[in-house]
């Protein structure tokens, strides 16, 4: 993923701690302080509203006119069409490590696909709402090599290893662990970059955020969760705060800042709804993370459709 031109939202943070990175593209976290997620998000709105975009250079080309305006209202949430048949989302999941560190279970693996597959069929909450997503592990693979384990977003070692590992097509979910060293949680990138730079296509979680794991509030699985909602579309539910269009899905209520408890009854918005505080896409720990919305689950299906689900397999 490139480390010059960082567009989308990010990832599940660490208690009171977050980085953003603005809308419709890759997206990771970090321990920041309160005043540093302040400063990130406003540069999030920025870009949000730049209209330059991110053209990386010397990658394929661009979608056609047609496929980039269906993207555009996709992300937008502008289409709102239902797909009733299940969607099938392969996944080859990618273990990095070191010599001396980083081993991951195969358990660990699949009950973080259980997590994922629990979460998109709106299993862990009765408020939330069912998605026709459905995760299959095809294939995991290790990598001993010490500087793709520790890669950080925008790296070399990023690039190397997804242009290295990378398998299937922009149908399939290439699911990266390692544990970079600049602390984050993870990031991913979204579905509108997939047409310039398909071998770049990933989502990337650091192991500890792994069912079991050692990451404390964040040890349940739901980081992927999170990752994978941006992989397929979703923004931060915080996104342009309080100001329209937000994070650009009609039925979540605007949210001013992110979350990182589980406060109930908390509106930081004059508009009408309490803060969405269990929505995937927020920034809580993983109890308290635990809904998409039916408007979510449109936008996620929208792009799917017109940004994803033409390849070739």
């Amino acid at each position: 993923m490139s480390g010059a031109c960082l567009l989308g939202a990010a990832h599940v943070a660490w208690p009171d701690h977050a980085q953003t990175q603005a809308a419709h593209g890759s997206t990771s976290e970090q321990a920041n302080g309160p005043g540093g997620a302040a400063a990130y998000l406003s540069r999030q709105v920025r870009l949000e509203n730049s209209p330059s975009g991110c053209r990386p250079p010397g990658r394929s080309p661009s979608p056609t006119p047609a496929a980039a305006r269906l993207g555009r209202q996709a992300l937008a949430g502008g289409l709102f069409s239902p797909r009733p048949d299940p969607v099938e989302v392969r996944v080859f999941v990618h273990l990095l490590r070191s010599r001396r560190r980083g081993r991951v279970r195969r358990s660990r693996v699949r009950s973080q696909v259980d997590v994922l597959n629990a979460a998109f069929a709106g299993q862990q909450s009765r408020f939330s709402a069912a998605s026709p997503f459905h995760f299959r592990l095809v294939d995991v693979d290790v990598t001993v090599r010490r500087a793709w384990y520790r890669m950080n977003q925008g790296s070399a070692a990023e690039r190397n290893a997804e242009l290295s590992l990378h398998r299937g097509s922009g149908r399939t979910l290439n699911l990266y662990v390692g544990n970079n060293s600049a602390g984050v949680l993870g990031w991913a990138s979204a579905p509108t970059q997939y047409a310039e730079r398909p071998l770049l296509d990933a989502v990337v979680i650091a192991r500890h955020t792994l069912p079991g794991g050692g990451a404390g509030r964040f040890s349940a699985g739901d980081g992927a969760v999170h990752e994978t909602g941006h992989w397929l579309g979703l923004l931060h539910t915080f996104a342009g705060g309080c100001s329209r269009p937000g994070d650009r899905v009609r039925d979540t209520p605007p949210e001013g800042r992110p979350s990182y408890e589980c406060h109930r009854h908390r509106d930081t918005c004059r508009a009408t709804g309490l803060d969405p505080i269990h929505n995937f896409m927020d920034y809580g720990d993983d109890v308290c993370m635990s809904q998409f919305t039916r408007g979510q689950v449109a936008k996620m299906v929208d792009a799917w459709t017109t940004l994803r689900d033409f390849t070739v397999v």
